[in-house]
Order: C-alpha cells, then structure tokens, then sequence
C-alpha cells in the first residue's frame, strides 16, 4: 500500500452486447447499434497498526545461556500472524474500519452447510456442498482452510470395500491425498483459532477463492525496534516501566495491515446481498464435531 487508504475499483454491472436484427441482410446492415454501461464501485483498504512491546531486565538477558531475543522474535511474528487470522477469518478484535470477518460475512449470505446434515452422507459432502455455493456465486474455491480434527475425521472414510479414501502420502490410484480435497489445496490450522473451537456454532472448514478475494495488503511489514530508555505506562496513565531507572530494555514490534473482500459482481449472482467468494462448514450444534 502507498498510502494508508487505499482505492479499488470493483466491478458491480456486467456490459450487455445486442444482435442486430431485421427481416432482410440490409435492414441488419442499417440496424442501430444499442449502447450499455458498465458500473465500478470502491472498496478501500483502511490499513491499522497492529503493536506490541516486550520489556526484559538487562540482567536477566545476561544470565540466559541461550539468546532470548533470538527465541522471541519468532514468537511475536507468530502472535501478529494469528491476531490478523482471528480478526479476518472471524473478527476477533477486528479493527471497525475493516469490513466484516470472512466466515460471518458467508453466514450472512447464506453460504453456510452443517456438518452431518441428512443426505450429505459424511463431512466431505458437507465439505462438497459448501463449495458448491461458492461456485453457485461465480467463483472457484482456490483454498481449504480446515480445524486440524478434520484430518482424523477424512482419514477414516472408507470405500464400500472398506478401503480408506484418503491417504496422507503416496495414495494408490483412484485415492486422495489429505493435502487436497476434490483438488483443491486444504490447510490445516493447529493455531488454536476461536472460530475452530468446538461447539455449537463453531466452524469446521472455509473455502473460498482465496487468491484473488481475500485481499490481505501490507502498509508497514513488521518492525523491530530496541529501547534502552523511555516509560511504559498504561491506559490510566500509570507508569508500568521506567526502563533507564529499572536497567531494562524494551522491543518494540509494530506493523500495519489491511484487508477487503473485493467480491465483484458475476454473471451466475448478481446480487450482491446473496454473493459472496467464501462459505463455511459449520459444526453440527449437539456434539461439535462433522457428524
């Protein structure tokens, strides 16, 4: 991003193209040619900062036979990672600027099957009909991202001759490996994510067209920034941390993100209430699991 909002224009009324008609070649020949227009609408990025500091004693980093910072550095990438995954996927902490989190925003457009629901047969077909829906929207379901129980509850399908279906590695011909389902690349979150808990009204997959409708933009990527003097204090105003007084050192961690669902208009749904490039299998309410 070069600035911190950020324009794009989406497609939201499709072009229409007229034949020329008439009873005879030469009245097509003269026949008038019809206009269209076609419609953009703005979607923004609104990018925020995302922050963290970490105080240590200088005294307790001298006596560590290993390199503290080196061990949590990696740590805080991984805690902003999932901060930006909870607030997108499911809103946790989501920023007002930013539009609604992916797996509600595909409950409110009806893009959402329960696990085990009658006729579905197992989680796949929930999984199958999920995608289904999206498709029905005018897009393709570049991605799976599922809860890491859906790796127990796949691995166990079996064929009518009770031969596993899925197969981590290697399958034989005609199986499925565990790393795609019906083709489509699936990860598996062991992050610890709320809307993956279990439950009633949890979620066990989203599918989507991730790679073009999930926009996540960077405005600042993370920075690391070392403080040997200065205060810390919280919201009260009340100081926490008086680093020079104390012999402490502070990291500073900040970075600035923003995200948008494009979700331009398609010829197979129009209507923008009822599209949308994701859906979600949600968990069946009476035992949270795929049913």
């Amino acid at each position: 991003m070069r600035r911190a909002q950020q324009r794009m224009p989406v497609l939201s009324q499709f072009p229409t193209a007229y034949w020329l008609t008439g009873a005879t070649l030469a009245d097509r020949d003269v026949g008038l040619k019809q206009t269209t227009s076609t419609q953009w609408d703005n979607v923004y990025l609104n990018a925020e900062e995302i922050a963290v500091l970490v105080p240590a004693p200088k005294t307790l980093i001298a006596d560590m036979d290993f390199d503290f910072w080196t061990e949590v550095k990696p740590r805080i990438s991984e805690a902003i990672g999932l901060a930006v995954d909870e607030a997108v996927l499911f809103g946790v902490n989501k920023p007002a600027t930013w539009p609604t989190a992916i797996a509600p925003a595909a409950v409110a457009a009806g893009n959402v099957t329960i696990a085990g629901t009658a006729g579905d047969k197992d989680f796949l077909g929930s999984l199958s009909n999920a995608m289904g829906m999206v498709e029905a929207d005018g897009y393709d379901n570049t991605r799976i991202l599922a809860r890491t129980q859906v790796r127990a509850w796949t691995r166990n399908l079996r064929d009518s001759q009770n031969g596993f279906l899925m197969y981590p590695n290697s399958p034989p011909s005609g199986a499925q490996p565990q790393g795609s389902f019906f083709g489509t690349p699936v990860n598996f979150s062991r992050a610890g994510l709320s809307g993956f808990a279990s439950g009633a009204a949890f979620f066990s997959a989203i599918t989507g067209d991730f790679a073009r409708e999930g926009i996540i933009a960077t405005r600042d990527d993370i920075t690391m920034e070392m403080f040997d003097q200065g205060i810390i204090q919280d919201a009260a105003g009340v100081i926490q941390f008086n680093l020079l007084q104390q012999d402490m050192v502070a990291l500073r961690v900040t970075a600035r993100f923003a995200f948008a669902v494009p979700n331009p208009t398609s010829r197979q749904n129009p209507t923008a209430g009822t599209r949308y490039p994701f859906a979600v299998v949600q968990q069946k309410a009476s035992t949270g699991g795929e049913g």
